[in-house]
């Protein structure tokens, strides 16, 4: 149950139902979750060590802002790990997984060509898990994690439907090469879409800065 209330907790972060800055009380995130005290106050533990929260003694939640230097912070650091989980998949991933793996980027396409943000986001986090499962390397794959939660927040933020064709174009060439068992495509194609992502956020930060919109 906490595993459920986290991953909708986490959700409602990512897709700004929970706005950044937001103050919450832990009632309306138990209403929220639709579950017990007990596996959202779990839930809520998580999300504040992958800074997607902040526990305030005696004053509730209060969901964390969008901040720009830890958005290209976590993908510098996310870069790396994104490239071994990658590599690592390529060689390790089971007939099966593979199969998944395609199915999730070729779903992904299809929420991209509906213009459907949120089932992107949904099928984004599936494939990461999927591919995080299938290479096999668990401390790699619970350390990319948040990062991941976190970039992909911020892309939710800026992008959002301008960025789902070119982004779902990534993701499916990186499946594409864990199913082939290519190591060195899977890291290559790893690197590309960080780099996607890397110059996407910039240009989106820096327009907003050119406007004085805050990030």
């Amino acid at each position: 149950m906490a595993e459920v209330a986290y991953r909708r907790l986490e959700e409602a972060i990512v897709t700004l139902s929970l706005r950044p800055g937001a103050g919450m009380t832990e009632a309306q995130l138990i209403d929220l979750a639709g579950l017990g005290r007990t596996p959202v106050r779990e839930a809520l533990i998580r999300l504040a060590q992958h800074g997607l929260v902040e526990i305030l003694p005696r004053k509730g939640i209060r969901v964390a802002d969008i901040n720009a230097i830890d958005i290209m912070a976590a993908l510098d650091a996310r870069e790396v790990l994104e490239r071994l989980v990658a590599r690592e998949a390529a060689r390790r991933a089971s007939p099966a997984e593979r199969i998944a793996i395609m199915a999730a980027a070729a779903a992904m396409g299809q929420a991209a060509q509906a213009g459907d943000a949120t089932a992107y986001m949904r099928l984004d986090k599936e494939l990461d898990t999927a591919i995080g499962e299938a290479a096999r390397s668990p401390y790699a794959s619970r350390s990319v994690e948040p990062l991941q939660t976190l970039i992909r927040r911020a892309w939710y933020h800026f992008e959002r439907r301008a960025d789902l064709l070119p982004a779902a174009g990534h993701h499916v060439a990186l499946a594409q090469a864990i199913a082939a068992a290519d190591d060195a495509a899977a890291a290559s194609a790893s690197d590309a879409l960080m780099e996607h992502l890397r110059r996407r956020l910039l240009a989106t930060l820096a327009g907003a800065a050119a406007t004085g919109q805050s990030i």
